[in-house]
């Protein structure tokens, strides 16, 4: 089987302006507009990855400053699960008391007010 069968075929709806850039970029780096989207997937599978591992994926000048930092917005990002930031931030609930102790204590800490 060659590469040509073994590709998959993909049609890709653009806007004009999206698709300008798409040749502008494919003119600048000497190859194909599906060349250039392949590169663009690469470079997104690296940043998703580097968020994963909570890293940062950043454009540094010559003397490595960085310049440009890349974030994937907010839609795109997975949030963590609230209680899972709760015990990180707080650690796990800890008591050598049974439920029933726990319970008692709760009860017998309740106050009525004349309001």
């Amino acid at each position: 089987m060659t590469d040509a069968q073994k590709m998959v075929r993909l049609n890709l709806d653009l806007s004009p302006e999206l698709n300008q850039i798409l040749d502008e970029l494919a003119n600048k780096i000497g190859t194909s507009k599906s060349d250039v989207m392949r590169q663009a997937i690469t470079l997104m599978q690296i940043m998703v990855i580097a968020k994963e591992e909570t890293k940062k994926l950043g454009v540094p000048e010559a003397n490595q400053l960085i310049v440009n930092e890349i974030i994937l917005s907010s839609e795109q990002q997975s949030k963590p699960h609230t209680l899972d930031t709760f015990i990180e931030r707080l650690g796990p609930w800890e008591d050598t008391r049974t439920a029933e102790e726990i319970i008692d204590a709760i009860y017998s800490s309740r106050t009525v007010s004349d309001a």
